[in-house]
């Protein structure tokens, strides 16, 4: 009986403490996953021209992820993203600390992009080289985006079912992210060649293919122009226009939803689109609205407020999936891990509590049988009974006589 309780207790110990603290995102993970796909370029990266047709590439996609540290609590991983275009190929680094219980990403100094400390990355709550254990239909979960240094929510796309490829059921979440890239990202684009800026000249056939035809107002405009408007005009289009990269993201993920596990990843684009920054123009609409009445100057200054408020032109974007070896290599790995969290997590506690209750009702049974044969073996305590035995003969009856006789 006291082992059957022990073991009974312990079961309940070991799923409570035991189990979460062996489940946990392993410390030896060094895996790489592919992907192929297109490249498409839209725009010619010297002069931001629209191309007539956008040129297409294949694109192959290597994703390697590697613990390289990690303590009870935290692993710190190293994420390694390879693009190879045409002759072209593009290196990112990442660094990520994850909790290990919950996979979420946590603040920490150690999280930064490209190896540099300083250029610190803000993950904390968010999902990026593993999703949560048990993942579901109903859970809210953010997704991070590494060249925006931002987070996306994602959306669920399909509740559990056997995915197309592998042997394996998976719930399928979206996410779609449009903003600004980070600094650090701005500083890899820049490193890849792509332009930091462009002069008025550059944009002027920028501006023409959108109907706004600068030279033209300037020409019309100058002889009325006072000297200070004059010169005004002269320094604003000595400057140089500043661009501003977006990254776009519009994809869907795959996951197994007892391990958390990235079974797939593909996306319909991915990229980074450009506009010019034309703020430094503000300093002219006084000269637009004090000469609107010439036609040439009325269209340059609608034309550049619509342009400013019109969506980043899209540069260069991919499309891939994920192939079919890597996703079977994900999912074995995926089940392997599995299993050993069923154990943990179900197999070794109700195995605990199956013998404990066992060895309990045992134990009991045999108590009680041994308490019964004690009372039938043990006389009971008090003085002996007495025992009266019957005359064998009649008793004797006094004869009374007549007085007198």
């Amino acid at each position: 009986m006291c082992l059957g309780s022990a073991l009974l207790v312990g079961s309940v110990a070991f799923r409570t403490f035991a189990a979460p603290a062996l489940v946990r995102f392993p410390l030896d993970v060094d895996e790489t996953a592919h992907y192929t796909g297109t490249a498409l370029t839209y725009v010619d990266p010297a002069t931001l021209l629209p191309l007539a047709q956008p040129k297409r590439e294949p694109v192959q996609i290597s994703r390697h992820v590697k613990v390289v540290s990690g303590t009870f609590s935290r692993a710190v991983i190293d994420e390694t993203v390879t693009v190879k275009t045409g002759g072209t190929t593009n290196v990112e680094s990442y660094q990520y600390v994850i909790d290990r219980r919950s996979m979420q990403m946590v603040s920490d100094p150690r999280q930064y992009a490209f190896g540099d400390p300083k250029a610190t990355m803000h993950a904390a709550g968010a999902y990026r080289v593993n999703f949560a254990m048990g993942t579901n239909v109903k859970g809210s979960y953010l997704a991070y985006i590494p060249e925006e240094d931002a987070v996306s929510q994602m959306h669920l796309v399909e509740g559990p079912h056997h995915h197309s490829d592998a042997p394996v059921a998976v719930i399928d979440f979206s996410s779609t992210r449009n903003g600004p890239v980070a600094p650090y990202y701005l500083a890899h684009l820049k490193a890849m060649g792509l332009p930091m800026q462009v002069s008025a000249a550059q944009l002027a056939p920028v501006l023409l293919a959108d109907g706004i035809d600068v030279n033209q107002a300037l020409a019309d405009v100058g002889p009325r122009l006072q000297p200070a408007e004059s010169a005004l005009v002269t320094k604003t289009l000595a400057q140089s226009v500043p661009l501003r990269y977006f990254f776009l993201s519009n994809g869907l993920v795959s996951i197994e939803p007892k391990t958390g596990a990235l079974i797939d990843v593909h996306t319909q684009q991915q990229g980074v689109a450009v506009q010019p920054d034309l703020s430094g123009a503000a300093v002219l609409q006084p000269l637009f609205a004090k000469y609107a009445s010439i036609p040439s100057v009325k269209a340059l200054s609608d034309g550049l407020a619509k342009l400013a408020k019109r969506a980043p032109q899209v540069a260069e974007s991919y499309t891939y999936t994920q192939t079919v070896p890597s996703s079977l290599a994900v999912t074995k790995v995926a089940q392997d891990q599995a299993r050993k969290a069923n154990l943990a997590n179900v197999r070794v506690p109700w195995t605990m509590a199956a013998v404990g209750l066992i060895l309990l009702v045992v134990g009991l049974i045999g108590w009680t049988r041994a308490r019964r044969a004690r009372a039938r073996t043990t006389a009971p305590d008090g003085p002996a009974p007495t025992i009266t035995l019957a005359p064998d003969v009649a008793p004797e009856v006094p004869v009374r006589t007549p007085e007198g006789v």
